[in-house]
């Protein structure tokens, strides 16, 4: 689960995979997804992903704002803000609007930044 409430102020999530469970397969939803375990596949919601410290994705992200604790191994795109919280990885590249890296997150790959447009 979430080690010093990371994702603080955040109540209501559409999907959650469990601490327990693996899925595998491709996710497409329009609301916030939490995964506290692990997920074979890629995953594109118009909402919001947060990933917990103990959690993986082994595929691509397509999200509005992504918040990571766990480990990401693929390409990941923010269309806002890419969070990358203490015990973060992310192995690929990322296209963001926004990047917030705390200290002793990871990230091996190549970022583009994307222009905010008025």
């Amino acid at each position: 689960m979430f080690g010093k409430k990371e994702f603080d102020g955040v109540d209501k999530f559409d999907t959650l995979i469990g601490a327990s469970s693996v899925f595998e397969g491709n996710i497409k939803s329009e609301g916030t997804i939490r995964i506290d375990g692990k997920v074979i596949g890629d995953i594109n919601v118009n909402g919001d992903v947060y990933i917990s410290t103990n959690a993986s994705v082994k595929g691509n992200i397509t999200a509005n704002n992504i918040h990571n604790a766990g480990t990401v191994d693929g390409n990941v795109q923010a269309n806002g803000t890419l969070r990358l919280l203490t015990t973060s990885k992310i192995n690929g590249d990322i296209t963001v609007q926004n990047l917030i890296a705390d200290e002793g997150g990871v990230f091996n790959g190549k970022c583009t930044m994307k222009e905010i447009t008025k």
